[in-house]
């Protein structure tokens, strides 16, 4: 019975192959502030938190001290950037602190977008008060 149960298993020829496809993951991506250096990031992570990296690595110069950063989450509008080269995904923002004039100008705050291709940014000046055009 033992050699009836050897006959019978599958040899490798017998076992069909099996593709393995894995699914796509972050790729990696270089953000060039204007002036001040370059961060390298995950199009998986806010261009905010590749930027604070790449500044307490020493990669980001000519800043006044620390990056301008609020509430991390869009609500704030300390971050403001201006995107002038580049493709990213946008998660939601105050129009509060950013226009639809604004954003079609390329504004945005960086702790809301992810770098989808390399990407060349602005800092702006956070603007006070209510954005025009609500």
């Amino acid at each position: 019975m033992a050699d009836d149960a050897e006959a019978a298993a599958p040899t490798r020829s017998d076992i069909p192959a099996v593709a393995v496809v894995s699914a796509p993951g972050p790729r990696r991506v270089t953000i060039t502030v204007e002036g001040h250096g370059v961060a390298s990031a995950t199009t998986e992570e806010r261009v905010l938190v590749a930027l604070e990296r790449a500044q307490g690595f020493g990669r980001l110069t000519g800043l006044p001290c620390k990056l301008p950063v609020g509430c991390r989450r869009g609500g704030c509008g300390i971050c403001r950037a201006r995107v002038l080269e580049g493709d990213y995904r946008l998660s939601p923002m105050s129009r509060e602190h950013v226009s639809a004039e604004d954003q079609a100008a390329g504004i945005v705050l960086s702790c809301a977008i992810y770098a989808l291709s390399d990407l060349t940014l602005k800092l702006e000046t956070a603007r006070v008060g209510k954005a025009k055009g609500r």
